[in-house]
């Protein structure tokens, strides 16, 4: 069940965004933690992926990103991360990132504007589209599964893959790069995309070191925990090894 505070930003998202595209905006959907049942109230994101019938102007995109980043400053969760696809894309299987605009902010989350796709890693929005074809919850417009095609599982696999290798870089020691593990290794092996505390809940009786994973679950629920860097590069690289298995399997 979503939340009331959570329902009142999605709408006022969408709002926002049929003021600027009217006709021209398909539909607004809940992806992430909001759709996957993982929200954790003052922790969470709210991510929110919007479709247009055709591809923006320019201005269209500038005013888009700017509508969103005003809206955030009253998000209800940490921040908001929203993307828009054109209506094409978002009903052909992924090869990259392919937004139109990325846009993110919030009272603790910094804000960023991308509407460049081409100059982004892919492997996060095939992952967003994947759950929002499975899971997706309409804001506004018909069912997310009516709109976003499925993302087979190889190429699931390959983004997660793609994942593990991109926090091993440049996110190592963070409750993310944990969770995100746990998830894409649930995922490996029994075939469910789900939310990244079930994934925690599912790897923690697979994983011989569970001080690692309640460590990334205590910062996710906002508690006092530290991750070493060792502890975590361990189980990345261990799940980076899955993925490769299961994508040869």
């Amino acid at each position: 069940m979503i939340i009331p505070e959570v329902l009142a930003f999605g709408d006022q998202v969408a709002d926002a965004l049929f003021r600027i595209l009217g006709t021209d905006l398909v539909g607004t959907y809940f992806v992430g933690s909001v759709a996957l049942g993982g929200y954790v109230p003052g922790e969470s994101d709210i991510d929110i992926a919007a479709v247009s019938s055709a591809a923006l102007t320019d201005q269209q995109r500038r005013s888009v990103a700017s509508a969103v980043v005003e809206a955030s400053a009253g998000c209800p969760a940490r921040g908001v991360e929203f993307t828009l696809y054109r209506r094409d894309v978002a009903g052909s299987r992924p090869a990259g990132a392919d937004f139109e605009v990325n846009a993110n902010g919030g009272p603790r989350m910094p804000t960023a504007i991308h509407l460049d796709a081409a100059a982004e890693s892919g492997f996060w929005y095939v992952l967003d589209r994947a759950i929002a074809h499975r899971s997706g919850v309409a804001i506004s417009g018909p069912p997310a599964r009516e709109i976003f095609a499925d993302v087979p599982r190889h190429t699931l696999l390959d983004a997660m893959y793609e994942s593990m290798t991109w926090h091993r870089a440049h996110e190592k020691a963070t409750l993310y790069s944990v969770l995100n593990a746990c998830r894409a290794w649930r995922f490996a092996e029994d075939d469910v995309l789900g939310s990244k505390l079930e994934g925690a809940a599912w790897a923690r009786a697979r994983w011989s070191d569970t001080g690692v994973i309640d460590a990334a679950v205590a910062l996710r629920r906002g508690e006092d925990a530290a991750l070493a860097d060792s502890a975590v590069d361990a189980l990345l690289a261990a799940v980076a090894t899955r993925l490769s298995d299961a994508t040869r399997g």
